[in-house]
């Protein structure tokens, strides 16, 4: 039993001892593979032995160099080879193994040479990704199983030039997995790839320059599967299994004096090049089409500048599912973009796959300098080709645009809309320049004499003057001729397009600024009676003019809606006519805060925070025939409207009191002409008060109104019920200032404060001199 003890001792502290060896070991492996090895022009092999083959020389020493802190890197299982600034010159192929980087730092050249010194054969490619042992012995690579986790980069301006020698290539990748390329200068091609993508799966080519390129059939990046018959990939470890890429990514790269910038010239049946995105590049002078893909699958190229195209297309498509094509410039070319159809019974590629999704991309893209503005679709031969319109860019980038009732969209993506109706037609016409104000960050619109139908919302954004002109009618659309869509309650909001949708955008008055509309001669906003309908409804905003302008025909909503905004004036322009709402109380002019719990203000792109206008004036405006003239109906606890000034407006036939103060903070009211109240109601005020701190209301006439002026404690009911009761606060001037107002014909001939809640029987009472 002794024995078998010191046996079971024994083999416990062997395989103690066997794995701390296998740990060390796993240690000084990850450790290798953290190795950085740098190296300048002047470093020979570390690999000694090279320096005595018969073809090492001064010609090819870079190279060998290189290539034997390549190998090293294979048998440390990976790391980062950086390369000094200077020039190398490499004579034959650099063979690359997985997980590794190579660091160009600023100022390193790699050229290719072709001149040996020796009898060694110069190569026709410059890196083939592939590891050196596997280039060696001849083995094959399939599918996604060669090099992975490969990096060429550069932190400065490095390059590779490939010296004009004639079918030489810069990089060929192959079976490839997590690929990247960028930061590079690629240039003087002469009939070879810079790259040439092949079965790769994660590859991404990015902030790399590739020109001057002499060719008449090779592009900068050439997209392929592996495919033998093909006769244009040809390396010795690659299975040819028609492994296409897939997930590659072409960003912010730039192409100049190029055959082709990026292409696939060659297919193989069924098989797709599969999610390739060509994303923010800049391609111009291309000898043919800038882009050609063939049988790609779910392709993306999208906010590219593709200029000067002297033969063929910007981007030619054949035999691919649902690309999208969007966003982009084209410049100086014939035809844009080509979807081609199979030329012949007998051609083998794959028909496109082309959607609504795809023609609505299309027509997303802008153009300068074409011969047509239309993206080709061609469905087969006995068809027409379908035409897709795009905007052209001589329409864009204007400090003033003028429209007319037959203006077209400047996007012309939404002509392919189904909701796109003759109803609709001039609400997308103005959404599309609201939208291009936006991204030029401001201008203005001049509207010529005509009616203007809107059926839905215009999102109006900053620094946008909208001036319309005599005899101009913007009318409340109350169809859109389509069941996809309904038609809005409001006819402009202001709030920049892009933020109209996303919830809680805004908040304070950081929203949108800037804003004016103003009217020329008559001009009519009319809301054409539909059911609690708007005219502009603004929240968060600053420095807003509206002048000039007839709003008319309001249904229980408000011709201007006030929320949140600072600096707002309101001069000159007339609110005629509204049908009775349930209570009496709807404003033309809204002055509210934005709060879910009053239900005064539904914007969802409002952050709801409560916050009150501030310096806000109504000057010179005439109020006939309205529920209400200008106020508030329901407040938010400590969120005080600030320095609101109403001074020399005509208010004549209103249902209720014509300007009703809840929660003001220093308000002056002066030198208006308030008229006809609630006729035949003795109770009904020209100004009605709770919580106004501090206002002055002097040198305004009222006629034939019960009561002028009232002051009474008030409370919300209902929604907002929670905040505290508020009341006015007069000081004894305040009260003087009171006295300078003027009666014609009213009940009563003193102005009412009640300072407590819901008690209104004996009054503070402020006697005026009645006529």
């Amino acid at each position: 039993m002794k024995n078998i003890g010191k046996w079971i001792v024994y083999i416990a502290a062997f395989t103690i001892c066997i794995s701390f060896l296998v740990f060390k070991d796993s240690l000084l492996h990850a450790s290798a593979k953290q190795d950085t090895y740098t190296i300048s022009t002047s470093t020979t092999p570390i690999n000694k032995k090279m320096k005595k083959y018969t073809t090492y020389s001064a010609e090819t020493k870079n190279y060998y160099t290189i290539r034997s802190y390549l190998e090293k890197l294979e048998s440390d299982g990976g790391g980062t080879l950086i390369l000094k600034r200077g020039t190398y010159r490499i004579t034959n192929t650099l063979f690359v193994p997985s997980n590794v980087t190579i660091q160009l730092n600023d100022g390193v050249i790699l050229e290719k040479s072709m001149d040996t010194g020796n009898d060694l054969k110069p190569s026709k490619s410059l890196f083939q990704l592939v590891a050196p042992s596997i280039a060696k012995n001849g083995d094959m690579m399939d599918e996604y199983n060669g090099s992975k986790n490969v990096t060429i980069t550069s932190n400065g301006k490095a390059t590779i030039d490939l010296k004009e020698n004639e079918n030489v290539n810069g990089i060929i990748t192959g079976h490839n997995k997590n690929l990247t390329i960028k930061n590079i200068q690629f240039t003087n091609a002469n009939e070879g790839y810079f790259i040439q993508l092949v079965a790769n799966q994660n590859a991404k080519i990015q902030n790399n320059s590739f020109t001057n390129e002499t060719s008449f059939t090779k592009p900068a990046i050439s997209i392929e599967t592996a495919d033998f018959s093909y006769g244009t990939y040809k390396v010795n470890w690659s299975m040819y299994d028609e492994t296409p890429n897939s997930q590659v990514l072409i960003e912010k790269n730039t192409f100049d004096q190029v055959y082709q910038a990026i292409s696939s010239n060659n297919f193989t049946v069924d098989t797709y090049q599969l999610k390739v995105r060509i994303l923010n590049n800049k391609i111009k002078n291309t000898e043919s089409n800038a882009i050609t893909m063939k049988n790609w699958k779910l392709p993306t190229v999208e906010k590219n500048i593709i200029q000067s195209v002297n033969n063929g297309y910007g981007i030619y498509v054949k035999g691919t599912y649902k690309p999208v094509i969007q966003n982009n410039q084209f410049l100086n070319m014939d035809i844009p973009v080509l979807l081609a159809a199979q030329t012949g019974s007998n051609e083998q590629s794959n028909v496109n796959t082309i959607t609504y999704g795809t023609k609505k991309a299309l027509a997303s893209n802008e153009g300068k300098d074409l011969q047509e503005f239309y993206m080709h679709i061609e469905n087969n031969a006995a068809e027409p080709v379908e035409k897709i319109e795009i905007t052209d860019m001589n329409d864009l980038g204007k400090d003033e645009y003028k429209v007319t009732p037959e203006t077209v969209t400047l996007n012309k993506e939404y002509l392919l809309r189904p909701s796109y109706t003759p109803q609709t037609k001039q609400y997308y016409a103005l959404r599309s320049y609201m939208e291009q104000l936006e991204k030029q960050g401001g201008g203005k619109i001049i509207f010529t004499k005509g009616v203007y139908t809107i059926s839905n919302v215009l999102y109006v954004p900053s620094n946008v003057t909208l001036e319309f002109e005599d005899g101009t009618e913007i009318v409340k659309g109350d169809e859109t001729g389509t069941p996809t869509m309904n038609p809005s309650s409001s006819i402009f909001q202001l709030i920049r397009p892009s933020l109209s949708k996303k919830e809680r955008a805004v908040s304070g008055h950081n929203g949108e600024k800037n804003i004016s509309f103003i009217g020329k001669g008559k001009v009519v906003f009319n809301l054409n009676f539909k059911l609690s309908s708007f005219a502009i409804i603004m929240g968060h905003n600053k420095n807003v003019h509206i002048s000039n302008i007839q709003f008319r025909n309001m249904n229980a909503g408000h011709f201007i809606e006030m929320d949140a905004s600072e600096d707002v004036t309101i001069a000159n322009s007339q609110f005629i006519d509204s049908k009775p709402s349930d209570r009496f109380i709807k404003e033309a002019i809204n002055i509210d805060t934005p709060d879910k719990t009053t239900l005064g203000w539904s914007s969802k792109w409002s952050n709801f925070d409560c916050t009150a206008n501030n310096r806000i004036n109504i000057i010179n405006n005439k109020f006939v025939n309205l529920d209400r003239a200008i106020g508030t109906h329901k407040y938010s606890g400590g969120h005080l409207h600030t320095n609101v000034v109403i001074r020399g407006n005509l208010i004549d036939t209103t249902r209720n009191d014509a300007i009703r103060i809840m929660n003001w903070k220093t308000p002056i009211i002066e030198k208006n002409d308030i008229r006809n109240v609630a006729v035949n109601d003795s109770k009904k005020r020209g100004i009605l008060s709770s919580g106004a701190i501090n206002p002055k209301i002097r040198n305004n006439t009222f006629t034939n109104v019960g009561r002028a002026i009232q002051f009474i404690a008030w409370k919300n009911n209902g929604p907002g019920e929670q905040y505290e009761e508020i009341k006015d606060v007069l000081t004894d001037e305040e009260k003087e200032l009171l006295k300078t107002n003027q009666l014609f014909n009213t009940t009563e001939n003193f102005i009412r404060i009640s300072s407590v809640y819901a008690v209104y029987t004996k009054p503070e009472k402020i006697i005026i001199k009645h006529f």
